[in-house]
This record gives structure tokens, sequence and C-alpha cells, in this order.
């Protein structure tokens, strides 16, 4: 039964609430750290390929001036 100075739409029922932990800060710490390193070695590999294009495309792109 509702308490009467308790207002409309409230209950005076008790209720539990449960929280669960789904991981811990070590194992957030440690997905961050992999995601860092994967990212890192994707920059890598990009800056690479684009240092290999330069190299690749400089007598086109950067010609003598006096032929």
């Amino acid at each position: 039964m509702s308490d009467p100075k308790a207002g409309p739409g409230t209950s005076t029922t008790p209720s539990t609430a449960t929280a669960e932990a789904t991981s811990t800060h070590a194992e957030v710490a440690d997905q961050l750290m992999a995601d860092a390193k994967k990212a890192q070695a994707r920059h890598d590999q990009d800056d690479a390929r684009a240092d290999d294009w330069g190299k690749a495309s400089f007598p086109a792109s950067d010609p003598p001036q006096n032929y």
C-alpha cells in the first residue's frame, strides 16, 4: 500500500539496485594501451607508405629547372 503523504505516483515498497563491474581499471588500461599501439602501428605504416610514394615520384614532381 502506498503512503498518502508520499504523493501521487510514488511507492513505498523497497527496491534494491545492483551494480555490476564489467571490467576493472587494469583491464580498461590494457585495452587503451592495445588500441594506442594499433593506432601507432597504423600511423607508422601510413607514414612509410607516404615516404615511399614521395621517393618514387621525386623526378616527376620536382623536375630540374635547367634542361
